[in-house]
């Protein structure tokens, strides 16, 4: 009888392992397909379960079934709990730190006293008028003297400060909500750095159309940053509502860039929900880098924020010319 009980445990936990790495390469296209992938970390955890189950069983075959699919996800996720190797050129470090006001609800003071030892540029979503309003009277525009902020009702609002110069700038449409694209000139560094704050539209509660069209368009817009920075840097930093298990996010990094949290080896540097006394369950907050390196990455507490922040150390080469 436990024998008998352990094996359909066992193929109960190996179904689920197996969905686990099935989602991660799910075309997505509803609801169930989105939250399959965004649990699938989670899931993962089935497959060595299922090994001990099936063991017990004496399910030998389907053991070495188990253990293939725990091999699979331990090649998944390990990496990320691994840091890349560093650069070996002149760098200049650029710490980047990206947050979700949750509707301007976050605590200016708060965010410019941890904006004030930790970062150097600060991409935020989500900026209303009156957060804008009160992240300058709590000293923000001191500590970053150049900025480019676009308010707006709800989650509409986006903006950038930084304390280097920025010497261009613009907003980009075509998306359910506004980016902001700049150049920023980083002393030492030879070619300006491109940095864009970026909100792609929620996926959830409402329906999934404008995220689908969202993501399926980003690609083009992270090509053709690519090709107007030349040889300098790209740093993309905001909230993606999209975790790096969602196969729609991994297309993005095809044009060269890579995910601060995995470079750095973060882990899953989840940010959401980042209200309340649990934890957040899923990263959607990403940085994502070109001809740099990230070579730290944690997530930050931001108080009145629905989401915790993303603070990445970045690695922008000296001399483009020997990246």
């Amino acid at each position: 009888m436990i024998r008998f009980l352990a094996t359909v445990l066992g193929l109960l936990a190996l179904a689920v392992g197996t969905v686990a790495v099935a989602a991660r390469y799910l075309t997505i296209s509803a609801h169930p397909g989105l939250v399959l992938a965004a649990a699938a970390p989670y899931l993962a955890v089935a497959a060595p379960v299922a090994v001990l189950l099936l063991v017990a069983g004496r399910r030998w075959l389907l053991t070495l079934l188990a253990v293939a699919l725990t091999a699979a996800s331990v090649w998944v996720y390990a990496p990320r709990y691994l840091p890349a190797q560093q650069p070996q050129q002149a760098v200049a470090d650029v710490r980047v730190l990206t947050t979700n006001l949750g509707m301007g609800q976050a605590d200016p003071a708060a965010l410019v006293a941890l904006s004030r030892d930790a970062a150097d540029v600060v991409a935020v979503q989500e900026m209303t008028q009156s957060a804008a309003d009160g992240l300058t009277a709590a000293g923000m525009d001191a500590v970053f003297p150049h900025r480019v902020i676009l308010p707006a009702p709800l989650a509409s609002g986006i903006g950038l400060w930084s304390r280097h110069p920025i010497v261009q700038s613009g907003r980009i449409d075509g998306y359910a909500l506004p980016m902001l694209g700049t150049r920023i000139r980083i002393p030492g560094v030879a070619v300006d750095t491109t940095v864009l704050s970026v909100h792609l539209a929620a996926p959830w509660p409402q329906p999934i159309d404008q995220w689908l069209r969202d993501i399926a368009a980003f690609p083009a817009t992270l090509d053709e940053l690519g090709r107007a920075a030349g040889a300098g840097a790209v740093i993309v930093a905001g909230d993606f509502n999209a975790t790096a298990d969602m196969a729609p996010f991994r297309e993005l990094l095809q044009q060269g860039y890579g995910d601060a949290a995995a470079e750095a080896g973060a882990g899953l540097a989840r940010t959401y929900p980042g209200r309340g006394r649990w934890p957040p369950v899923i990263g959607i907050d990403h940085v994502l880098v070109k001809h740099a390196t990230a070579v730290s990455a944690r997530t930050v507490t931001v108080p009145g924020a629905d989401h915790r922040g993303l603070l990445a150390t970045v690695a922008v080469p000296v001399d483009m010319t020997a990246s």
